[in-house]
């Protein structure tokens, strides 16, 4: 996890075990979660096919949002033809 945090922010290992102790909501780990869905986003985004996506959970969860949000569109009965 310090590793992480170094690498993320650019941060002495000092500074990655102050934010960890500092910080109970956990800023810095979500903040890594969310750099991590996005560049899975970006892989999903820029596949040219189903056979070029990673076996990778995080952009499986990125399918998984993108068929449930093009479900929510078909579902919709204000949204018009």
């Amino acid at each position: 996890m310090i590793g992480r945090i170094c690498e993320a922010f650019q941060c002495l290992p000092s500074q990655a075990v102050r934010e960890l102790q500092e910080d109970p909501e956990g800023l810095a780990l979500r903040i890594i979660a969310m750099r991590d869905f996005a560049q899975a986003k970006e892989i999903y985004d820029n596949a040219k096919s189903y056979k070029d996506l990673p076996d990778d959970p995080l952009v499986r969860l990125v399918e998984e949002f993108d068929f449930a949000e093009l479900e929510d569109e078909d579902d919709d009965p204000d949204e018009s033809p």
